[in-house]
């Protein structure tokens, strides 16, 4: 006997049009599984599709949360995405969600990860004002970490591959320099990109700075490339 059931108006916290699908196949297995003789009501199927949540995948910080990093007022998005196909859905998911938005990446990954890949997808989001690159443990360590400056290499040659405009600022170290940046950054061209590595939450500030340089536009910090990078913001939510 054919399964099938109608939900409507399901409220999913999973943004993007590939999390629609995986809702679908959980959706589908649920049916599977009642025509098998479990009790599984369309009440309960909903029940589990709006309680669905994941760490790290499409995870946006509460104010609160903004306010605990330093960062009161912003809007910060977090994604373990680190292949090139998780790249594309992350990209998907921003044109979606907040189509037109500035946008300010904080990237690190691991090293056997297609970084030139993961690069050209982001890339192409559009409205992207700064890629800031930086360092983590992977497994506790960071002998399985891309270096800063080699990731920043991929994005740049992924960057004239696309035809991007860019300026590469170095490695942000002072507040003199941060200042420097945030100030050049609200006077530069809009389809020109920042480069710059240094430290996580650092970076993160400067990319708020950087966005409200732009004349009162809505945007957004995206923290990707990795499991780890969104752990340890998450993680120095808890300290």
């Amino acid at each position: 006997m054919l399964q099938f059931v109608e939900l409507f108006d399901v409220k999913l916290h999973m943004l993007g049009s590939h999390q629609l699908q995986n809702a679908t196949t959980a959706t589908c297995a649920a049916l599977c599984l009642r025509h098998q003789g479990w009790r599984l009501s369309d009440t309960s199927i909903r029940a589990g599709l709006e309680s669905t949540f994941l760490l790290g995948r499409s995870q946006f910080l509460t104010p609160k949360e903004a306010e605990m990093l330093g960062l009161p007022g912003a809007t910060i998005l977090l994604d373990g995405a680190h292949t090139k196909e998780s790249a594309r859905a992350l990209t998907n998911t921003i044109k979606m969600t907040f189509p037109g938005a500035r946008l300010v990446l904080v990237v690190a990954m691991a090293s056997d990860k297609d970084h030139l890949g993961f690069a050209t997808e982001l890339l192409s989001v559009g409205c992207l004002d700064a890629v800031f690159f930086t360092e983590i443990g992977i497994a506790g360590s960071k002998s399985r970490s891309t270096s800063a400056s080699l990731l920043k290499d991929s994005w740049i040659q992924a960057s004239r591959e696309r035809s991007n405009d860019i300026t590469d600022c170095g490695i942000i170290e002072s507040e003199f320099f941060k200042d420097k940046l945030t100030q050049s950054a609200g006077k530069m061209e809009s389809q020109t990109i920042l480069f710059a590595e240094g430290s996580l939450v650092p970076l993160m500030r400067v990319g708020d700075e950087i966005l409200k340089a732009k004349s009162g536009e809505f945007g957004i910090i995206v923290v990707t490339g990795s499991l780890h990078i969104v752990s340890v913001v998450l993680g120095s939510l808890e300290g």
